[in-house]
């Protein structure tokens, strides 16, 4: 499919740019034909001004020819020649200073003098010869007309549009390969989009298909067993409601991550918020099941850590990289959660642990979804992989940043950096006003 958008990617241009080149090189044929038509008759209106009364003399003893031009006192011509008509179409005179252009139309002159003559427009082509003319009422004498030899304009135009549609095959070849490179450039972005969106699909669907299976082999169990009590099957049934909320937070998960890739309503609240709160209360909801694990919990959160924001979803993102800590925190470690205000200008979280770290191969594809860095231990762990990615794309969404700073023996530290709510970087959303409390 993307091969075959590729291509029509660059036939279209192709087209187009055939288009715009022909166009061109007619525009500059027509352009130089004009060019090159103005000049000859400028030349020839030039010289015919010069032809009056006072130049044509009679020429005695010569009947066919009964007068002459005085071609001295013409500012003569290359390639020019002017001849002279009786009233009735007669040839009076022929002069020119070209004598190769003389011997050319020499034959042809009575042809040439009879079209000029009925001609009923003052300039043009004479057809099948390689002469312009243009013509004049000469008082007492009857038409004046020039005569232009066209053979070298007419090799300037073909050499012209030689040259033009050289140039416009090897700019056509130009683009061809350019347009073939940007157009696999273009499709880039959408081939790793559909990639990615397959390898989610795939994903998806393997890790759906464990909570149906083992829900559907807990109902056999029931189906096989049907003398079995509620309270005696009770083991199977509990089974059946662990699988399917971990089956609903995956589907919930999923279709957050969706919706936000197709920049859809993901209701957010934008309004102002001390961040500090969010933490405190995902700190304090975390430190009983640290107490269990005799585990050391820390916060130092600033005051007045003001945002532009949605608390529930700051308050996710906190949750999401507390958990992680929590999951992969030795026994009787620490994890530390740290809130400072950067000069009024940005807000940063970090929440760091103590633990096994994170290989430098698996720390660049953390944030990928789906992804985990120790699959042998994700029965026991719990999640799917999509925490990090949803707290990316929440943070994203308040123009923030998030990143793993460092995994090493130090411990592990990821860090929240959002702008402060009087920092002119902050989200240009609409800041709704905060919900109702529901009346019961």
């Amino acid at each position: 499919m993307l091969s075959k958008l590729r291509r029509r990617f660059t036939l279209d241009t192709m087209v187009l740019t055939l288009i715009v080149l022909i166009g061109s090189t007619a525009l500059l044929i027509v352009a130089s034909y004009t060019y090159s038509r103005n000049n000859a008759n400028d030349t020839m209106l030039g010289l015919l001004n010069e032809v009056n009364s006072g130049t044509v003399l009679q020429n005695e003893g010569d009947e066919e020819m009964p007068l002459r031009l005085n071609w001295e006192k013409i500012d003569q011509k290359d390639d020019v020649a002017v001849i002279l008509l009786s009233e009735k179409g007669e040839l009076l005179d022929f002069e020119t200073s070209d004598r190769s252009f003389g011997e050319t139309i020499e034959e042809d002159l009575e042809a040439i003098s009879r079209y000029v003559d009925s001609a009923e427009k003052d300039s043009g082509v004479v057809p099948a010869r390689q002469v312009r003319f243009m013509k004049q009422p000469l008082k007492g004498v009857g038409t004046k007309a020039a005569l232009m030899d066209r053979t070298s304009e007419t090799e300037a135009i073909y050499f012209q549009f030689r040259v033009y549609i050289g140039l416009a095959f090897i700019i056509l070849i130009l683009i061809l390969i350019l347009c073939d490179y940007l157009a696999r450039r273009a499709i880039l972005p959408v081939d790793e989009a559909i990639r990615t969106q397959q390898q989610f699909i795939a994903d998806a669907s393997h890790e759906l298909k464990t909570p149906l299976t083992v829900i559907l082999a807990n109902l056999d169990i029931i189906a096989s067993n049907k003398d079995l009590t509620v309270r005696e099957a009770e083991r199977w049934l509990d089974n059946t409601k662990s699988e399917t909320k971990r089956m609903s937070k995956l589907v919930n998960e999923m279709l957050f991550l969706a919706r936000s890739d197709a920049a859809m309503d993901m209701h957010y609240n934008f309004r102002l918020i001390d961040f500090g709160e969010a933490i405190d209360e995902v700190v304090l909801t975390t430190e009983a099941l640290a107490f269990e694990r005799n585990i050391t919990l820390e916060s130092d959160i600033a005051p007045d850590a003001l945002v532009v924001g949605d608390f529930e979803r700051l308050k996710q993102v906190v949750m999401i990289l507390v958990e992680n800590a929590t999951k992969y925190v030795d026994e009787g470690g620490r994890i530390d959660v740290k809130l400072t205000a950067v000069s009024r200008r940005n807000c940063l979280l970090t929440v760091t642990n103590t633990g096994e770290p994170i290989p430098p191969d698996k720390s660049a594809h953390i944030f990928d979804r789906f992804y985990r860095v120790d699959e042998s231990r994700v029965r026991e762990k719990g999640g799917y992989g999509l925490g990090l990615s949803i707290a990316q794309k929440i943070v994203e969404k308040h123009n923030g940043e998030i990143g793993l700073d460092y995994s090493n023996e130090n411990g592990t530290r990821f860090s929240v950096r959002l702008p402060h709510a009087q920092n002119l970087k902050a989200p240009d959303l609409t800041v709704l006003p905060e919900p109702e409390a529901e009346t019961e």
